[in-house]
């Protein structure tokens, strides 16, 4: 049985869908946008509680030291979800 040897065809290029694509934008921005905005949040706070002298306003930078916190705790989800966007979008890219 002699056959003929497979014909070379390039691999079918997959394609995704407009969904696909719009959650790796979504996954890849997100955490983008919210460490920012927490960051800036938490620098704003800290900067009105240093200030304004007087007692009321030390509540501001706790407030401040709480955003950072919930950014250390959250970091590895905002991370997680970065790292998948950028694959994400990589695989849509090709």
């Amino acid at each position: 049985m002699n056959y003929s040897p497979q014909p070379n065809v390039p691999p079918i290029r997959r394609v995704h869908s407009r969904k696909y694509r719009v959650w790796a934008h979504v996954l890849l921005w997100t955490p983008i946008v919210l460490t920012v905005a927490g960051v800036v949040l938490g620098l704003g706070l800290l900067a009105a509680a240093d200030a304004d002298p007087t007692y009321g306003s030390s509540a501001l930078g706790y407030i401040g030291l709480f955003v950072w916190g919930a950014l250390a705790v959250l970091s590895p989800v905002l991370l997680g979800s970065f790292v998948a966007g950028l694959i994400m979008w990589s695989r849509a890219r090709r």
